[in-house]
């Protein structure tokens, strides 16, 4: 199958509200798992909603209602996937470059293996594992938006479902964990806020933070007219 053509790249105004968007969520990502403790003890759905990893959806399994487990962690989960299907389909390869100089490198190298994996199996990529990379090639590859959106919810609600059945059996050994959590939850948040602090000030000496990413966005992937700000 041959390439799309290579989309005529929007107004440097729209990839600014695109990396606007990807430092939004980042930051509630930073924030809630810098409070994950007092959140997990305190407000477990908040922390569901604002940063549904694996571990924490394990974690939360039993202390919150299904319904509202399935709905928050489905929503967020998905939440920053159209965004970054949006770059790929609005600045095609130019997205999946950039992705590229993001993890240089031997990531470098994944990013070109995980290429030729999704030209044959794109389908099963969106639904299993819609991450920054999938979703970018996704929308770089000319997939069709409601084919997207419905893959990547499809296989986000399946994967939200089966963390919560696979919770049930391991609830012997997550109960004492979130025991310990609660019962601990001041001085464990403030071993979690330094530690994230100290990653944040790791990755900003080494020019990966998540603002550097932002910036080298709108430089790569921006209008060359300086003045192109419509």
């Amino acid at each position: 199958m041959s390439a799309p053509p290579e989309p005529t790249p929007p107004s440097r105004r729209l990839l600014v509200v695109l990396a606007t968007l990807i430092v939004a969520f980042w930051v509630l990502g930073t924030v809630a798992t810098a409070l994950t403790p007092t959140l997990l003890a305190e407000h477990p759905l908040l922390l569901v909603a604002l940063e549904p990893r694996n571990r924490n959806l394990l974690l939360t399994a039993e202390r919150v209602d299904p319904v509202p487990f399935v709905v928050f962690a489905t929503i967020r989960r998905v939440a920053s996937d159209p965004i970054y299907f949006a770059l790929g389909h609005l600045y095609g390869t130019g997205a999946v470059r950039w992705v590229e100089r993001q993890v240089g490198g031997a990531g470098a190298r994944s990013v070109r293996f995980v290429e030729k994996v999704f030209a044959r199996a794109r389908g099963p990529l969106v639904f299993l594992f819609p991450g920054l990379l999938v979703c970018v090639l996704a929308g770089a590859t000319g997939m069709r938006t409601r084919t997207f959106l419905a893959l990547n919810l499809a296989g986000t609600v399946a994967v939200v479902l089966a963390l919560r059945a696979f919770a049930d059996p391991l609830e012997p050994v997550i109960e004492p964990v979130t025991d310990f959590v609660e019962a601990n939850q001041t001085w464990l948040t403030v071993v979690t806020a330094l530690l994230v602090v100290l990653w944040l000030a790791w990755q900003r000496a080494r020019g990966r933070s998540e603002l550097t990413t932002a910036r080298t966005l709108e430089r790569d992937l921006g209008p060359t007219d300086p003045d192109d700000t419509r």
